[in-house]
Formats: structure tokens, sequence, C-alpha cells
């Protein structure tokens, strides 16, 4: 990562100086509570401006307290939970990273055929855009929480440990956090004081093995049980593909189109679909083409069948 990706170039100053006390203080010329300082150093002045850079990053890679392995129970309850936190585990990298491209390098020192830097960050900048987030997560989880559907479990987990990982953050650079209306604890216990599995019927017309598997994977972590036969709740599931013209040798282009629907007492309540458009060698290496585009759509969408 070069200069460019910062503020306001500094001078560089070279070894006849006197050593300059940042370099071994970052806070002597910083001001810690208005901006976080680290220093890096490296062969190049770009070296050492991204090792300031990822210096400053490291300190926001904290433990977070409330992360959702305390203990077995949590597990058991929710044995999904490692899947769900890699996923915000790539958020929270997003979202430091959107906060870090206001990094700015202060000064430059060279000495002895390396160079240093110094690298400082608004607290007041970082907590705004941290800030924001966590207001987005928290408007998202009051909706959810509101409705307290059970498809929407997994997204209300996902949201709560995301949040709680950014809270962490944001009181870095705030002095302190914000305290959460939805703790772990309350959707543990609304999830516990849920009746005992309830019958579904799963009804497929034509569908992959893996979307079928994925499908049943999220309605039994829901709380519903799978039957074969007869039952008040029912799930339809069915994959249309259509063959688009394609003048290409040695590959077809197909749309697949996925339909679900929701019934009740025998009465249809919701239905949802979607469609993507994919080329590959044959159909089925398509349908593997989109099979995260589906995964995501199903999880995303599940909770809008009403089946609660």
């Amino acid at each position: 990562m070069g200069c460019s990706h910062f503020k306001n170039k500094p001078s560089l100053s070279d070894g006849h100086q006197e050593t300059p006390g940042w370099l071994y203080a970052p806070y002597e010329h910083c001001q810690e509570e208005e901006e976080l300082c680290a220093t890096g150093e490296a062969k190049t002045l770009a070296q050492a401006d991204a090792q300031a850079r990822t210096n400053l990053a490291s300190i926001f890679e904290v433990k977070v307290k409330s992360e959702l392995n305390a203990s077995s129970s949590s597990s058991s309850s929710f044995p999904w939970q490692s899947e769900v936190r890699q996923e915000v585990q790539q958020s929270m990298q997003e979202s430091v990273d959107q906060v870090l491209e206001n990094v700015q390098v202060k000064k430059h020192y060279k000495k002895d055929g390396l160079t240093y830097s110094l690298a400082s960050l608004d607290r007041r900048k970082a907590s705004e855009l941290l800030g924001a987030r966590l207001q987005k997560i928290d408007h998202e989880l009051e909706i959810l929480w509101a409705k307290k559907q059970r498809t929407n479990l997994r997204k209300i987990v996902k949201l709560n440990l995301e949040r709680e990982k950014l809270n962490e953050r944001y009181s870095i650079v705030a002095g302190g956090g914000r305290t959460p209306k939805v703790t772990y604890q309350d959707i543990l216990k609304w999830r516990e004081s849920r009746p005992k599995a309830e019958p579904l019927a799963l009804r497929v017309g034509q569908a992959p093995d893996w979307m079928q598997e994925k499908i049943k994977e999220l309605l039994t972590e829901s709380g519903f049980r799978i039957v074969k036969g007869e039952a008040d709740k029912v799930l339809s599931l069915n994959v249309d593909s259509i063959k688009e013209f394609l003048n290409v040798e040695g590959f077809e282009k197909y749309t697949f189109t996925l339909n679900m629907t929701s019934l009740e007492a025998g009465e249809k309540k919701k239905v949802i679909s979607t469609s993507e458009t994919v080329t590959g060698r044959t159909q089925a290496d398509a349908l593997l083409k989109v099979k995260s585009f589906f995964d995501m759509y199903i999880e995303q969408h599940l909770s809008d069948l009403d089946l609660d």
C-alpha cells in the first residue's frame, strides 16, 4: 500500500536530525484523547506507511468479550454458530477497512537505511463511521426482534454477534460502547421458550439435493420437524430451468427460477421467487455455479413465507 492511500503526505526528515521521540512513543506527538497513533518501519517509504497502517489496524483486533462461544449450551442450541462467526468476521473486516481509509501519516523519518512513519486516525471520524453502522444494525435487529419469527433466528444471532464485535471496536475510538436493546441471553431465552418441533411437510417438484438440504437445515434449526406425510403447514419447492440461446461452442446458457410457496390448512399463504442466468459446460455445471446465489437467497428470504 503506497503513500497515495494517505492524506497530507508529510515531508521526510533525515537521520542528521535528532531521533524523534515518536519512533518509540507515538503519543509524544499525538493527542491520545483525539486520535489513535502507531508507527511503522521498513526499507522504503511506501512500505513504512503500509506497516504503520497495519499496526494501527491491529488496535482494533481485540477479543470480543461477548463472543458467542461462552458456553457449551450455546453451541448445542446453535450448531451453525461457527459459520455465522465467519460471516461476521468478514463484515467486521469491511467495517474496519472503511475506517482505516481515514488514516493519515503525520511524520516520516529516515535513518540507517530505514524509513519510519507515524500514522494517525481521528477518533471523531472513526466514531462517526462505526456509530452509523451500529445504528443500522440496531434498526435491523429491532425490526426482526419485534416479529420474533423462528425463521429469522440465524439473522438475529448474526446481527447480535456483529453488533457486539462492532461495539467493542466503537468503544476503542469513542471511549465507551452503546448499550444493546437485545442481548444474547434474550435471544437464548426466547429460543428455549418456543414450543417443541412443529411438523412441516416439504413438497419438492424438482430441485437439486443441495438446495433441499439447505432448506431442511434452516427449517430444522428454526424449530420445525420435516415430515413425509401430511401436515398442517407445508412448504412447496420447485426449480425450473430454461435453456437460452448461446452461440459459443462447448458452453450452454440457462435461466434457473426458484419458486417457494407456503401453505397452511390447505390454503396458500405466501409465494417467493427469484431467477438467475448463468453459463456452463452442462446444465449441471451451470446449476452448481448458482448454488451460492440460491443458498443466500433462501437464507435471507425464508422468513418471507410466514411459516411461523
